[in-house]
């Protein structure tokens, strides 16, 4: 009968799109969209770099799940202050190997910048799977979800021009309560810390932390083209 609460727990994270779904700011994880599903976000990424370079980043992002088992994202970055640098725009996609069910995690095989738009493309593996569900109701502090994240890939540039998802990568989600969430991962580089709030599923979900040395500030949200 446990077993049955645990898988009723994972189902209600797999729900709780607007705070699991996508990447986490840009670093990928196995949150794999379904059909129709789509993820919208904009972020402010405000840099602590020495004088002369960009002060900040603006990201925006979009995630469609195109089938169950194929996602396609597009990222947007523009950089602000400092040298007038040209945006960008770079193409990703990942496909569902294996789906997450009481014993098994997600799996998907992805890439990143697949145009190859200013750099090469790089290449990951990414595992997520919730190992902690609330029993018998929401998510409490003392009864939070709990979702880890395991990833290996290639050397990717695209982000301030620094080495990331080279090598293993990853971390953890979690809920604290249905509106309040936090992410702890490293991609390889610098560690991402932050807070997430939803209202509720049919809301957008706010966001901020830090990045390294930076700090960042965004919001979501998710929604089904087929509803």
């Amino acid at each position: 009968m446990r077993s049955l609460f645990i898988l009723a727990g994972i189902c209600f994270v797999l729900a709780a799109v607007p705070v699991m779904a996508a990447d986490i700011v840009t670093v990928p994880t196995a949150n794999q969209l379904k059909a129709g599903e789509v993820d919208v976000a904009y972020y402010f990424l405000d840099l602590d770099f020495p004088s002369g370079a960009p002060t900040g980043v603006n990201f925006l992002t979009l995630y469609v799940g195109v089938t169950d088992q194929l996602e396609i994202d597009a990222h947007r970055d523009e950089a602000t202050g400092g040298p007038d640098l040209p945006g960008r725009t770079i193409w990703n996609a990942t496909w569902l190997l294996l789906e997450e069910n009481q014993r098994n995690p997600n799996v998907v095989i992805g890439g990143r910048n697949l145009d190859g738009e200013g750099t090469k493309a790089s290449w990951f593996i990414s595992a997520a799977k919730t190992v902690m569900a609330p029993v018998g109701g929401p998510p409490s502090l003392e009864n939070p979800v709990v979702r880890l994240h395991l990833s290996v890939g290639t050397e990717d540039d695209t982000l301030l021009g620094e080495t990331r998802h080279d090598g293993i990568f990853g971390g953890v989600q979690s809920l604290l309560t249905p509106q309040w969430g936090l992410v702890a991962l490293h991609d390889g580089q610098d560690f991402i810390g932050g807070l997430t709030y939803t209202k509720n599923p049919k809301w957008p979900t706010f966001k901020g932390g830090v990045y390294g040395d930076h700090t960042w500030v965004g919001v979501s949200y998710t929604f089904n083209v087929k509803q």
